[in-house]
């Protein structure tokens, strides 16, 4: 139970991330995030648009965001960012190049990967969370 501040904060950096990725960037249309999207939508022959892409994975970083705020939907939100910044990632790989957002990208992946390593360290050594010990005996039982 040591690792509930390291948790908390890594949910915390990451939230806020996406958040302001989201909100600043994204949703406000800031020339270097409407200049990213349009490469990501000319590298897709226009199928789809500039504005759809930026403010769709806007939207989608906004309720990954909110996941993890929430505790008990905190390893579904780490799960998901791991998805999106391995999609991002590779997109800065294939079509935008490397600079600012790449790095901030793979920072946001490796803090989501610590969070679930760390979260899955406490679900009992290993055994699937339905799985507990009870009180007084040895036996397992479902919750």
């Amino acid at each position: 139970m040591g690792n509930r501040p390291a948790l908390l904060s890594i949910r915390l950096f990451v939230s806020v991330n996406l958040l302001y990725a989201a909100i600043f960037l994204k949703f406000a249309g800031m020339p270097d995030s409407v200049t990213l999207f349009t490469q990501m939508s000319q590298a897709v022959h226009g199928l789809v648009s500039q504005p759809v892409f930026r403010l769709g994975s806007g939207v989608f970083e906004t309720v990954v965001a909110v996941l993890l705020l929430i505790p008990k939907t905190a390893n579904l939100g780490a799960g998901l960012t791991i998805v999106w910044m391995t999609a991002v990632i590779l997109s800065h790989i294939f079509v935008l190049g490397y600079g600012w957002f790449f790095v901030d990208a793979l920072m946001v992946m490796i803090l989501a990967v610590i969070y679930l390593l760390l979260t899955r360290r406490h679900s009992h050594q290993g055994e699937p969370e339905f799985f507990a010990k009870t009180k007084g005996n040895n036996t397992r039982s479902v919750l």
